[in-house]
């Protein structure tokens, strides 16, 4: 496929309604993704360009002189630092070693809003994939976007790139675990898009990283409402994905309140926003979302419905960890449904999957889910075991200290012949709380016999 000029790209973005005015464009832009990225990161610089004091400041305007086309002509000229820092850098963009070697915020060569923009999106197409070195890359950002002078750049240009290269820090720590950290970048983040208003695009994009952040860290109250206003902004923006991205966090939210029935009105609404779009990804997962919800409401049918149709979809897209979970779920939902029998098969044969696939902490729960499934048979011989095997695969999974100790309690009551269903819930939700507050400390259910 060949891709569009820049100057094609940049006219394109000062139309006031771009496919209705450039539909030949705007159907290359459909399909053509690296050309989508060029024409935002124009956009990116027009928006920022909003004061004219700022643009006087760098010598691209005289004053009371200037004209759109000095605009026009800056625009194209901050996308060709952007593409040419994308040739320089793109050897060291997918090495880690390589990059921390070069020092590539030290080099002047690279002290440029292309260099910045570049690095940025570098590190956030790493955050998954490689927290560590997506980190690195935030940091050079930061440094370089620090270093930019106004002789040289609209002062608007340049709080935004080091709003950007914030922002991408922020999203590197919370991949890696570094919730405060990551809190703090986002206030940088934040000072610096303040600049442009408190409801602008990369605003909603800062409150939901930030909501994501805070239901990690089990400050609840402040991830609903950073996440409604997330939503709010990306829909006045238009933007529905991101809008729905920031409502699976209010649905998050909720399920983490054991607020189930308002958790599944919010998972059904993006699975029906998924299946529109035809995402069948997105689709499995929000539907994988919604049956966890029905299991908790004791709903076994509706649950299995949606379970059932996630797992094809998985196994169609060969998706074997997501295939193993909603196997899992799928024996917790059949014992629901009062098929005792079924239950433990199917929770047996998730629990091997998860083994063989090294997903310990999965193996741990489906453990679980078989234990409360066998205290409803007389399976009890079995139970003494897989508390074993709990102990062993929170072990692997790297999990805390106080997650042992809950499981050496539920091997203890199993062995002493008081474990309960009770107990195994209990032990269960301690640990996913743990999680989010390791500051936690494991409490025993007491287990009281009923009087004769």
């Amino acid at each position: 496929m060949s891709h569009l000029h820049e100057d094609a790209l940049a006219e394109y973005a000062l139309l006031p309604d771009g496919p209705r005015e450039d539909p030949k464009t705007a159907a290359h832009l459909a399909e053509c993704a690296e050309c989508t990225v060029r024409l935002n990161g124009i956009r990116a610089f027009l928006d920022a360009l909003a004061s004219p004091a700022s643009w006087e400041l760098a010598g691209v305007l005289d004053a009371g002189r200037g004209s759109e086309e000095d605009l026009f002509n800056f625009a194209a000229q901050a996308q060709q630092e952007y593409v040419d820092a994308a040739e320089a850098l793109a050897p060291l963009l997918t090495s880690a070693v390589a990059f921390v070697r070069e020092r590539v915020e030290q080099k002047p060569e690279y002290r440029t809003l292309g260099a910045v923009r570049v690095l940025a999106e570098a590190a956030n197409a790493a955050c998954e994939r490689e927290p560590i070195h997506a980190r690195n890359l935030a940091d050079a950002a930061v440094v370089i976007a620090d270093a930019l002078s106004v002789g040289n750049y609209p002062l608007d240009s340049i709080r935004a790139l080091r709003g950007l290269a914030w922002k991408e820090r922020a999203n590197a720590l919370r991949y890696l675990a570094e919730y405060e950290l990551a809190l703090e970048a986002l206030d940088h983040a934040g000072k610096e898009f303040a600049h442009f208003g408190s409801r602008t695009f990369e605003s909603a994009n800062l409150s939901y990283i930030r909501s994501v952040i805070l239901t990690y860290t089990d400050r609840l109250g402040e991830a609903t409402q950073q996440a409604a206003l997330s939503a709010a902004i990306f829909t006045e923006y238009g933007d529905a994905d991101r809008a729905m991205r920031a409502r699976s966090v209010q649905a998050g939210v909720l399920y983490y309140r054991r607020d189930y029935r308002g958790a599944v009105a919010i998972f059904e609404e993006l699975l029906a926003f998924a299946e529109g779009k035809g995402d069948r990804v997105e689709t499995a997962r929000q539907a994988s979302n919604a049956g966890a919800c029905w299991i908790e409401l004791g709903e076994g049918g509706r649950a299995e419905s949606l379970l059932n149709g996630a797992r094809e979809s998985y196994g169609a897209l060969r998706m074997h960890t997501e295939v193993a979970r909603a196997d899992w779920n799928l024996g917790v939902a059949a014992r629901v449904s009062g098929r005792i029998g079924e239950s433990v098969n199917r929770l047996r044969a998730a629990k091997a999957s998860c083994e063989q696939l090294g997903m310990a902490d999965e193996a741990a729960n489906a453990s679980l889910d078989l234990i409360e499934s066998l205290l409803l048979t007389a399976g009890e011989r079995e139970i003494v075991s897989l508390c074993s095997e709990v102990m062993r695969y929170y072990r692997r999974a790297g999990k805390m200290h106080q997650a042992l100790t809950a499981a050496a309690f539920l091997k203890e009551a199993a062995t002493a012949g008081t474990i309960r269903t009770e107990t195994v819930r209990h032990v269960r939700r301690f640990v996913e709380e743990l999680d989010r507050r390791p500051e936690l400390v494991f409490v025993p259910l007491i287990f009281v016999p009923p009087r004769e």
